[in-house]
């Protein structure tokens, strides 16, 4: 890549590259979350994580072809397994809750995950849960409490599930943590949907709709926004630091906000909002202070 596109990005500053990747990398979620709501309550969740993974396996392709059998060596075959698993229940849990949940609502949820995984950190790899690690948990808390307001509003599953996202996220942070270590991006992000579509393949033939061509459109499209996604976001974090990357990252709350009212006519409310900003000032927290 020599366009002038690539020698206008590659002659930006490292922070500005950053935040430049990380603003579309929150495009892309948003995108992916409104292509699925629109697809929920059509197909089955099982059959668009399936399928949706086969076409990120199709976009991939030809990349990880020029890669060669030399960047998909790995031992870890494993740890590779277990994320995928994990990488599974995280993906489902989304598709499942934004049958019930608007996409803004999601993305705020989403953010507990960096928070999440400095708890997780602490009880799997032993690492210190000092005083900024609780305010941080706390903040997020806090923040998740003004978004779903049990007591003042009936639990939505939707919810539930996304905060069963959340976790499953902030697990497969930490896997990633390890296995950047040895393997390569195109070995972790191959492994990850070879696996993912292997597991999903049963629960997908056992409740298979025929979709339709229009379907089988935005289900393309879906595979490739998340590897678009997937891309970007480790652009980002290799052209700066975290903490010059994150902030750009809660642009993620405004482009669902924005494509939701567009799509669906939805809109999140005040609560949203400042749950959204209480639990993402947390993560940013974290970041600063060397989480």
């Amino acid at each position: 890549m020599t366009g002038p596109a690539t020698r206008w990005l590659n002659g930006l500053s490292g922070p500005v590259r950053s935040g430049l990747w990380m603003t579309l990398s929150a495009l892309c979620y948003a995108g992916a979350g409104t292509i699925v709501r629109h697809l929920a309550g059509e197909l089955p969740t099982f059959e668009i994580v399936f399928v949706r993974n086969l076409f990120g396996i199709v976009v991939m392709l030809p990349w990880l072809v020029r890669m060669g059998a030399g960047g998909l060596k790995t031992h870890r075959i494993g740890m590779h397994t277990l994320r995928g698993f994990s990488s599974a229940v995280n993906v489902t849990c989304q598709v499942a809750a934004l049958a019930y949940i608007p996409v803004a609502d999601m993305a705020a949820i989403t953010f507990l995950q960096p928070v999440l995984g400095s708890v997780i950190a602490m009880v799997a790899l032993g690492e210190v849960f000092n005083g900024r690690r609780w305010t941080a948990l706390g903040m997020g808390f806090l923040g998740a409490l003004v978004i779903i307001r049990p007591g003042f509003q009936a639990v939505d599953i939707g919810m539930v599930l996304a905060v069963a996202s959340a976790v499953a996220g902030a697990v497969i942070s930490i896997m990633i943590k390890d296995l950047v270590r040895t393997e390569t991006p195109a070995a972790i992000t191959a492994y990850l949907l070879v696996i993912q579509a292997l597991i999903m393949f049963v629960p997908a033939i056992m409740v298979w709709i025929s979709p339709s061509w229009e379907q089988l459109f935005w289900l393309a499209a879906l595979g490739l926004v998340g590897v678009v996604l997937q891309v970007t976001f480790n652009r980002s974090m290799r052209a700066a630091d975290a903490i010059v990357a994150l902030p750009f990252n809660f642009t993620r709350l405004i482009w669902a906000a924005l494509l939701g009212w567009i799509v669906f006519a939805e809109f999140p409310d005040i609560f949203v909002w400042i749950g959204g900003a209480i639990i993402f000032g947390a993560s940013i927290f974290l970041a600063r202070r060397g989480g």
